[in-house]
């Protein structure tokens, strides 16, 4: 009875992220990094490596983990984009070991970060990411740096075709229209010298 106790406060108290939730941090493309310079940098949080999350993430950031000291975070800042943050860092220099802080879900390895240098991305592994079917509707032109296929491509709008007005094409009259309006002049024409002749 007390394994039962004990196996039921295990399952209670374990946090979703070791539920099999698992999300993926996608880095906007980085300039170089150059030691104690402030720099900005973009970066996508994403469930399963390829939509959004729902719900309250938490708090999430870029972790550089070097040498033998401590890991340091820095917190980042949501933009407008839906999954899209960014976060400030300045670093001495040295080489770092890059990783997502993604809320509740599990540190994502990013790659490694040289400095003075650049961020050497490690790829993404697929696994179980599948393209996402709603991007149209959640991302317009900025969206996440996905690996080709699993995000579809933004139609672009092509420029209307421009259309000049033409002069319709005098149509040549059939032969008995002529036909017929020279009877009708014809017509005319002895039915007035009729009259006129009545009346002298």
């Amino acid at each position: 009875m007390r394994i039962v106790a004990l196996v039921l406060l295990l399952l209670l108290v374990t946090p979703p992220a070791h539920a099999g939730g698992w999300a993926v941090t996608y880095v906007d493309p980085v300039a170089a990094v150059e030691p104690g310079r402030a720099h900005t940098v973009g970066y996508w949080v994403l469930q399963h490596g390829t939509h959004p999350y729902e719900g309250d993430l938490g708090t999430t950031g870029l972790k550089f983990a070097g040498g033998s000291g401590e890991p340091v975070l820095f917190k980042g800042v949501r933009l407008h984009e839906t999954a899209h943050y960014a976060v400030s860092f300045a670093l001495p220099a040295g080489k770092y070991r890059v990783f997502g802080v993604q809320g509740w879900f599990a540190d994502h390895e990013i790659g490694t970060l040289t400095v003075p240098g650049t961020l050497d991305i490690k790829p993404v592994e697929r696994g179980e990411m599948m393209p996402w079917p709603d991007a149209g509707k959640t991302w317009g032109e900025v969206r996440p740096p996905l690996p080709a296929g699993l995000i579809p491509a933004v139609p672009v709008p092509q420029p209307a075709a421009s259309v000049t007005p033409t002069a319709p094409e005098p149509s040549e009259r059939p032969i008995w229209v002529v036909a017929g309006v020279l009877v009708a002049l014809g017509g005319a024409f002895w039915l007035t010298r009729r009259l006129r002749s009545g009346k002298a």
